[in-house]
């Protein structure tokens, strides 16, 4: 008989719904950093045009959709954590920028009703099997043609001795079982993507030594991300994917 795996609707430890936010302004360097290299998502691998519908799943404190709807972005977010999307609704108010509480295939979205979606730092937290329904209510929600950023810890690179050091040393949350039930790398996410009915257009790593130096320059952080940006290093701590809906 084969065994259900229960389904994970939250993390076991609860998360600040401002977390993101003020990792993002009030962190220490390197965790600003870190937060600030998402953002920077949108200049250079996911760029979103005026008036495109977007979705932003796992939203946090919305920090990306904020970005996303500055660009003129019609953005809609859903996170499950009611922390979360009270802190974003009240933080981050505009024309075109709304957030919803649940998971998303909860909340019966139109299909094909958004030109691009993002999922930032989600699937980690979540078993393979959810992982597939994930992905697959992603494709439904974006029109034939749309496209998908996706990002999650790279676990066939230097992420593992970031978690382990992080969760030893670091005030932060606790990541490893507490947060992260499945560990993704390259073919493991591509796999998954593609079986999903998406074709991949990029897979490549990012957020590897920059953010660390920022510890000590700023400056010279920002270089060394540009640097990574042209080298997609084996290693990296984090997976970034674009994939477009078959």
């Amino acid at each position: 008989m084969t065994e259900t795996v229960p389904r994970r609707t939250g993390d076991t430890i609860a998360i600040d719904g401002a977390y993101q936010h003020r990792a993002l302004t009030e962190g220490p360097p390197v965790q600003r950093f870190w937060h600030e290299a998402k953002v920077r998502l949108l200049d250079w691998l996911f760029p979103v045009a005026s008036g495109e519908r977007v979705l932003d799943v796992g939203c946090g404190s919305g920090v990306f959709s904020h970005a996303m709807s500055c660009k003129g972005a019609r953005v809609v977010g859903v996170d499950a954590n009611p922390s979360a999307i009270e802190y974003a609704s009240t933080t981050f108010v505009g024309e075109g920028l709304e957030f919803r509480l649940g998971l998303l295939d909860e909340l019966a979205l139109e299909p094909a009703s958004f030109d691009k979606a993002s999922c930032l730092e989600i699937v980690e937290h979540v078993y393979p099997e959810q992982v597939r329904s994930l992905l697959g209510s992603l494709r439904s929600t974006l029109r034939p043609g749309g496209k998908l950023l996706i990002t999650t810890p790279n676990y066939r690179g230097l992420w593992p001795l970031v978690e382990w050091t992080a969760d030893r040393f670091s005030s932060a949350a606790k990541m490893d079982a507490e947060q992260h039930v499945t560990h993704f790398h390259r073919a493991m996410l591509r796999e998954h993507l593609e079986r999903a009915g998406f074709s991949v257009d990029v897979l490549r790593t990012y957020c590897t030594f920059a953010p660390f130096a920022a510890a000590g320059s700023k400056r010279v952080a920002d270089r060394l991300e540009r640097v990574e940006r042209e080298v997609d290093l084996p290693f990296g701590n984090l997976l970034a994917a674009v994939a477009t809906r078959r």
